[in-house]
């Protein structure tokens, strides 16, 4: 395709931008379009990659590049439920499962919630990756599938389908090899394109820190969340952000198939579930009701959320979905049933187990989820390398959490490995024992919330 005059070339677009000056929202669009038009080469994205990266971008260009990316595909539409379309988008963390009980729990208060999630990346577990640890469970749905499943069940967790955002999957697998993920400017962009795409009344996003996350400190973190919390103003999302702690694993479990356990334990409502996990899904949940008006307060958006899981609500929901999803109606009856052999029998987890036992008694302090992630995925449970296959069997389960009490030589967690683990990983037991920190004196329960910009 020819360039009109008045346009500059794809190398003078990189060199404005390598110089600092501020590119057009037509500029931009020139060359996202040329990502599919063959203007734009190889080269030509690593070096405006890497001119942004050093560069940086103005709210205008990181706005102008969002809209542009969400343009570049097709675009799903709810012109038949506005005002009750939702979505959360977490950066990532050890023992994240929030998504999974969550948007059956959002469906089950009457919303429609197109989730949009990914796999993992490094040592954080993807949601895609934890379900399909569930046999049959189906994740590249097409558009008609994906309207289908809101329409009927209100629910879907899946992956980004090849019509929907081109450009970013492209921009992406160039970030990856230029060392230009860690830019806000292309971060932003990339997390907001997505969302943009799915047509969503109210958005909610999870902005972690610490040894585990993308972003080490809190500082940092709310750097991000500004640029996020500003373009998605600029962008029409309502949109609230949370700053989390991620030093510490969510929940009790870390592991595809055991998030996926953890999660059901939730929507049943057993007697001893993840009071950690569980209070921030509410908290994310009844904020998404309260932008969206369906509560007034964010202590009734709250109950609103948990009442699905006391009464059953959003198991079912999550029911409907995985079988909308691909999943045998007898499966996904067991998996909600109360016979927990028949969970376990198909959520089948290692025959292999090792505890890790405290040295010393006093009070947990906290849990390395760095370490636990990293065991995780050098044993199996994660990717080395994108072509890598998951064991799902692979797991750990903690038995303590921050401001328990333990005494000497109680075990603190289960680590279910696979047969070879000592050759995988010769160290996987010495750092599975170094990632309990004990206090002498009694320590406060975990704070998770740092800061919501709403």
């Amino acid at each position: 395709m020819s360039t009109p005059e008045h346009a500059l070339s794809i190398p003078d677009l990189i060199a404005k931008k390598r110089d600092g000056l501020e590119l057009s929202p037509n500029e931009i669009q020139q060359f996202i379009a040329g990502l599919s038009n063959g203007d734009v080469q190889d080269c030509h994205v690593g070096a405006m990659l890497m001119a942004i990266y050093i560069q940086g971008m103005t709210e205008r260009e990181i706005c102008s590049m969002t809209m542009s990316m969400r343009d570049s595909g097709e675009r799903l539409s709810w012109p038949n439920y506005r005002g009750i379309v939702v979505d959360k988008h977490s950066t990532g963390g050890i023992g994240d499962k929030i998504s999974i009980p969550l948007a059956p729990a959002l469906a089950a208060c009457q919303m429609k919630v197109p989730m949009m999630s990914g796999r993992g990346l490094g040592i954080t577990g993807g949601t895609l990756d934890k379900l399909e640890s569930i046999p049959g469970y189906q994740t590249q749905l097409t558009d008609e599938q994906i309207v289908q499943l809101i329409s009927n069940v209100g629910c879907g967790i899946f992956s980004q389908s090849v019509k929907l955002n081109p450009a970013d999957r492209y921009l992406y697998s160039i970030r990856d090899v230029t060392a230009t993920v860690p830019s806000n400017a292309l971060i932003v962009s990339s997390i907001l394109s997505k969302k943009a795409i799915e047509d969503l009344d109210g958005l909610v996003l999870d902005i972690k820190y610490g040894s585990s996350a993308f972003m080490k400190t809190p500082e940092n973190a709310e750097v991000l969340a500004n640029w996020l919390f500003k373009v998605s103003e600029l962008l029409g999302m309502k949109t609230c952000c949370y700053i989390t702690e991620m030093n510490n694993p969510i929940g009790y479990c870390i592991g595809n198939a055991l998030e996926i356990q953890e999660s059901l334990d939730l929507m049943k409502y057993k007697q001893g579930h993840s009071a950690d996990l569980e209070d921030l899904i509410c908290e994310q949940g009844g904020r998404l009701l309260l932008l969206t008006n369906k509560a007034q307060t964010i202590e009734q958006g709250r109950e609103m959320i948990r009442d699905t899981f006391k009464n059953g609500s959003a198991l079912q929901k999550f029911h409907d979905m995985i079988i909308g999803q691909g999943v045998s109606p007898s499966i996904a009856a067991q998996l909600i049933s109360n016979d927990e052999k028949a969970v376990q029998s198909i959520l089948k987890l290692s025959d292999v187990t090792h505890q890790a036992i405290s040295t010393q008694k006093g009070y947990v302090q906290s849990i390395a989820s760095f370490n636990l992630g990293t065991i995780v995925q050098r044993l199996g449970g994660g990717r080395l390398k994108s072509t890598d296959k998951l064991d799902f069997s692979v797991g750990i389960r903690l038995l303590k959490h921050v401001g328990d009490s333990v005494q000497e030589n109680e075990p603190w967690a289960i680590l279910y490995a696979p047969h070879d683990a000592s050759k995988r990983y010769p160290s996987f037991l010495d750092d599975l024992n170094s990632s309990l920190v004990v206090s002498l004196t009694p320590v406060q329960p975990l704070q998770r919330i740092y800061k919501i910009l709403t």
